[in-house]
């Protein structure tokens, strides 16, 4: 009864990535859970929504400050506390713009030369965006009653119009955040697709038992969702229902939102949207349990003996290398098989057409699904690599 009595120590003990998840699941409850979050929790959603590909997004920042107007005074003033000042003057920058009076002037003849809203007579703001200039106004009545030397350094440097590079500065630090939240730069980001031999997998060894794999100690807050919304039928699921160790279970859902963030990253997806980050997690999922279906058939206790030796990251590049092997032996098929890709005929020109693109998908939507989709097992391989026999180029194929 107690802690139900105190949802702010709740909320706030989880991690931010976890109730980032929540709050695009609830959409019209979310605010009753933003006004219950950190200024750490607060800070990673606006990182993530804020920006679509590295590009400052008016509307997301739109969306956020209505929100937290929405939710009282004290969580604007925790906004502007924790917020980096460059995002700050970046975000007020596309929604205000501010003139200065000259003081040695009269206000009464220069009135009419400046625009309308002031707070101090000095200060004088546009509002660019109708739509939201009662939030703009709440905030900056709420800035300037909580640090007028802070408005007035605020409204200083809107005012100098030096946006491009308060925006380069606000995402050079954006930058930096995400790569702790396990967001990386591109470069680093792309290394997840390099191939990976059988014999880099770590075999599970008797030693490794549950009991081994408990780890003492302070652990950090538990992100839940990449399980939760993992295919229930899958073998790598059925694996990690093996696994009784809150210590295990909590590193894999981890590494594997750490890993959908680096497949966001390489794919050039967006991590704010839920589909794309349910994509992402697919394809994580999918690569593997295409690795472990290949190391382990159907022996669960071996797989999830992988799962206990294995960094998610490695066993995803294990699945991915299958299907670059795959797709290395359609290309020497390609070049020694009369015309294109077209003249494979019903259904491997399909299959084919989606492994060879620059992120592999399986087409079955040649099967009547609406659309491609992931490599989601060790069948999805075997059924290309059973098309590719001789004998059924030959007997079974239909042309297009």
């Amino acid at each position: 009864m107690g802690a139900v009595s105190h949802p702010v120590d709740i909320v706030q003990r989880i991690s931010p990535e976890e109730i980032f998840f929540t709050i695009k699941e609830l959409h019209e409850d979310a605010p009753n859970l933003i006004a219950h979050t950190s200024g750490k929790q607060l800070l990673y959603f606006l990182d993530i929504d804020m920006w679509k590909k590295e590009v400052f997004d008016l509307n997301a920042t739109g969306r956020w400050f209505r929100l937290l107007a929405d939710a009282g005074d004290d969580k604007i003033l925790q906004h502007v506390r924790v917020t980096e000042p460059h995002l700050l003057v970046t975000a007020m920058s596309h929604f205000i713009r501010v003139a200065i009076r000259n003081p040695d002037v009269d206000l009464l003849e220069q009135r009419d030369e400046l625009p309308p809203f002031t707070l101090d007579d000095l200060f004088f703001i546009d509002f660019l965006s109708p739509e939201h200039e009662d939030i703009i106004r709440k905030y900056l009545d709420v800035i300037f009653r909580w640090n007028t030397r802070m408005y007035f350094s605020l409204m200083e440097e809107i005012a100098r119009g030096i946006h491009l590079e308060n925006e380069d500065a606000a995402l050079h630090w954006r930058r930096a955040r995400m790569f702790d939240h396990g967001f990386p730069e591109f470069d680093e980001a792309l290394e997840i697709y390099a191939y990976l031999a059988r014999n880099v997998v770590t075999a599970p060894t008797i030693e490794s038992s549950a009991q081994d794999s408990i780890i003492s100690g302070p652990q950090s807050p538990v992100i839940d969702y990449p399980v939760k919304i993992l295919d229930p039928d899958n073998f790598f699921r059925q694996c990690l229902a093996e696994l009784q160790e809150p210590t295990e279970l909590d590193r894999i859902s981890t590494e594997l939102a750490h890993l959908a963030n680096k497949v966001m990253i390489a794919d050039g997806r967006d991590p704010g949207a839920m589909e794309d980050l349910r994509n992402s997690l697919a394809k994580v999922s999918g690569y593997i349990n295409i690795a472990l279906e290949d190391l382990c058939a159907d022996d669960i206790s071996k797989a999830s003996g992988l799962l206990r030796q294995n960094h998610m990251e490695i066993l995803f590049r294990r699945g991915f290398s299958l299907i670059l092997d795959l797709r290395k032996d359609i290309q020497t098929l390609l070049r020694n098989y009369d015309g294109g890709v077209e003249n494979l005929g019903h259904p491997l020109a399909g299959l084919v057409e989606g492994l060879i693109k620059k992120r592999p998908v399986y087409a079955d939507n040649i099967q009547g699904l609406p659309k491609p989709r992931e490599f989601a097992s060790i069948q999805d391989i075997r059924v290309i690599r059973e098309l590719m026999d001789a004998g059924t180029i030959e007997d079974k194929w239909e042309p297009i």
